[in-house]
């Protein structure tokens, strides 16, 4: 039902009667915010009157004040605030990009002073691709929603987001900035590790680390040390970073990240006593940095790469053999912990063995890889990752000339000016509420 105050009915004339969305915008921005809350959810919203899909600029503006005057959910709001992100268009959208954030950001505050950080997910992600011009683009939503999808540990919602690689990085459509590209990577990494997708996870660390910088940000110090254990976790080893990555990042990370470069060194040697003396080094600081978790997985890793290593040169060996070998010593817990392993192992398919229980403590038998992968599937598998790999890689290095190339990326953005690392230690209270990358995930999630 239209409104029926002449005053709202006047405002609602002005605004369709703009000559075009520039001047709409304008109208909009000079209006009072008791404009956009008045009559709301009653029979004379104003909001009846117009649609969400023809008039979404003005949409926005209203939906934007109502959930900041908003102490909960109100049903009518979450009616109309569906309507909105399901159709609006994303061409008036991102003519008011920091509308848009303001108005994400509203919905977000919303669920979480309803301790249900969870509902404003999916409306987010919804948004997200309404307003992007291709599935490539990044906006500024994007931190913002995989920050929330980590504080309600929920990423259903997300994950064809983040699979869609970014390759539109363009501040003149969605208003982006640096640390919207920073933040962006790196949450993307937590939630991938958190679903132990590692390949995916290093991937995005790595964006973090060696996006173009003139100064260091804290945000890729803490990637780094996330990259370093989630390669080591994956990989067993530490792939070099890319070759433009900025001299001043590498730097800092020398200084910053230095106890997690030495755990790699040892862990890279396999020397059981040298990592586990690492390790117990640099604990209070995975502690305090919550990657004690993500270390755990690497030595459980390691174990199972050792394991491997001795079916290339063992075709029969005890449990007690297996958890001596690897530096478990012979207590029975060792080998208990040894055998669920294996078991895990064969289901798995990354060995090829048989346990037997006829001899006390039980006798494993390697057996050789039954598939030769030498037939045309696996041909066509290699095929297909490399000629991926290639694509992502082209991608990636056009969209790093492109940032360095952008001055507006290294200016004062919305979230003020880039700090610079300086050689000072982070402290998660001075950068972490600033810089919104606080790691709500727990360190024992990553177990």
């Amino acid at each position: 039902m239209a409104p029926t105050d002449p005053a709202l009915d006047s405002v609602m004339a002005k605004i369709l009667a703009a000559s075009d969305l520039t001047a709409q915008k304008t109208l909009l921005n000079d209006l009072p915010e008791h404009v956009f809350t008045a009559k709301a959810f009653t029979s004379e919203d104003p909001l009846d009157a117009i649609s969400p899909a023809e008039n979404s600029l003005a949409y926005l503006y209203f939906l934007l004040y109502r959930c900041k005057a908003s102490h909960g959910f109100h049903p009518a709001l979450m009616e109309k605030l569906w309507a909105f992100v399901s159709t609006c268009d994303g061409a008036q959208i991102r003519l008011a990009s920091d509308k848009a954030m303001s108005f994400a950001e509203a919905l977000v505050k919303m669920a979480s002073e309803s301790q249900q950080p969870i509902i404003a997910i999916r409306p987010l992600a919804t948004f997200i691709q309404r307003i992007q011009s291709n599935a490539g683009q990044l906006t500024m939503i994007h931190p913002l929603l995989a920050k929330t999808c980590l504080l309600a540990q929920s990423f259903k919602d997300i994950i064809p987001i983040l699979d869609n690689d970014i390759t539109d990085v363009d501040p003149s459509q969605t208003s982006i900035d640096y640390r919207d590209i920073l933040l962006y990577n790196y949450y993307g990494g937590m939630i991938y590790a958190y679903l132990k997708r590692f390949e995916r996870a290093i991937d995005f660390f790595r964006l973090a680390v060696s996006a173009p910088a003139d100064v260091t940000s804290a945000i890729q110090i803490e990637a780094h040390k996330k990259y370093v254990l989630t390669s080591l976790l994956h990989l067993g080893k530490v792939p070099p970073l890319p070759k433009y990555t900025a001299q001043l990042v590498l730097k800092a990370l020398k200084m910053h990240s230095a106890a997690y470069i030495d755990f790699a060194g040892a862990y890279e040697k396999k020397s059981n006593g040298a990592i586990k003396s690492e390790l117990e080094k640099i604990k209070p600081q995975l502690i305090r940095d919550k990657n004690f978790g993500l270390a755990k997985q690497c030595m459980e890793a390691l174990h199972r790469r050792n394991i491997q290593d001795l079916t290339r040169t063992y075709l029969t060996l005890s449990i007690e053999n297996i958890a001596s070998a690897i530096g478990l010593g012979s207590d029975p817990a060792g080998q208990q912990y040894v055998e669920g392993i294996i078991v895990q192992m064969i289901e798995s398919g990354d060995i090829f063995a048989r346990i037997s229980h006829e001899h006390a403590g039980g006798m494993v038998s390697f057996l050789d890889d039954p598939n030769q992968h030498n037939n045309t599937a696996t041909m066509d598998t290699i095929s297909a990752q490399i000629q991926s790999a290639t694509e992502i890689t082209a991608k990636l290095t056009a969209m790093d000339q492109k940032i360095s190339t952008m001055p507006e990326f290294f200016s004062k953005g919305r979230h003020g000016p880039m700090p610079d690392f300086g050689g000072y230690p982070m402290d998660e209270s001075d950068y972490g509420m600033q810089m919104g990358y606080e790691n709500y995930v727990d360190e024992e999630s990553f177990v």
